[in-house]
């Protein structure tokens, strides 16, 4: 069974940057591999949805938590699921305080929650760092893979490559987002890898583009993608999703 994660989101999200040579910070995120009861859909999640974000912007404990659903595309469909909540936070004291919120006042949205959506799902908690956001800051679809790390290489390491091969493949008109992700909490036991990867553009379509405009072209005849696959290392499982906004 494969490690299920999406973090590119459709919506907007505060991206924290330290000090030093603009990298950024890493926030956190829950995601909750769902799958429908007999007899329920989408729409049904969609209307619980809406209650459940009119009862979250009731409260400050969820005022810096932004959510959304995460629909399979092309997918292997190994692990079956119809979706994907994601919900992100800037650090783990807001996450877990709107976790105790969620526990001790959620009961109601909860218990319709459960007529919905079959038990037992995975549900994972991870750490994320972003590399690079899209032209606008959005995104609507992401590809994502497994990846180990090269020998005696650091995830830092790979982050610092990652960063400059996307800051400089900007410059060449590269439109992706892109991040890193540490699966903590939840991650499944035979899941035998280092940190996820994400891809992600501002619409499907823009997904397409930019391996005209720039993967299959300009990409491979960069000095910062030639540092970054010196470092070695291996991605694969490529699969991917479209997104359906919840809380901006």
């Amino acid at each position: 069974m494969k490690l299920f994660l999406i973090l590119c989101l459709a919506f907007g999200f505060s991206a924290y940057a330290d000090d030093h040579e603009g990298y950024y910070e890493p926030n956190v995120a829950e995601y909750y591999v769902s799958t429908f009861k007999e007899g329920k859909d989408m729409d049904d999640m969609m209307r619980w949805a809406e209650k459940w974000t009119k009862w979250a912007e009731e409260s400050d404990a969820f005022k810096d938590y932004r959510s959304a659903m995460l629909v399979p595309y092309y997918h292997s469909g190994e692990l079956p699921h119809d979706f994907v909540w994601v919900g992100i936070s800037p650090d783990p004291e807001a996450h877990y305080g709107g976790n105790d919120y969620w526990v001790n006042n959620g009961g109601k949205l909860l218990s319709e929650l459960n007529t919905i959506l079959e038990s037992g799902n995975q549900v994972i908690y991870t750490w994320q760092r972003t590399v690079s956001e899209t032209p606008d800051g959005q995104a609507a679809y992401a590809v994502y893979m497994d990846c180990k790390l090269g020998e005696d290489v650091s995830a830092e390491d790979v982050y610092k490559a990652y960063f400059a091969y996307a800051k400089a493949a900007k410059e060449l008109g590269d439109v992706a987002g892109r991040k890193m992700i540490f699966p903590g909490a939840g991650t499944s036991s035979n899941w035998d890898y280092d940190y996820v990867q994400l891809v992600t553009t501002s619409s499907i379509s823009d997904y397409g583009k930019n391996w005209t405009n720039f993967w299959s072209d300009k990409a491979g005849e960069m000095p910062e993608y030639e540092a970054l696959q010196n470092l070695g290392g291996v991605c694969e499982n490529e699969r991917s999703y479209s997104i359906v906004p919840v809380k901006n």
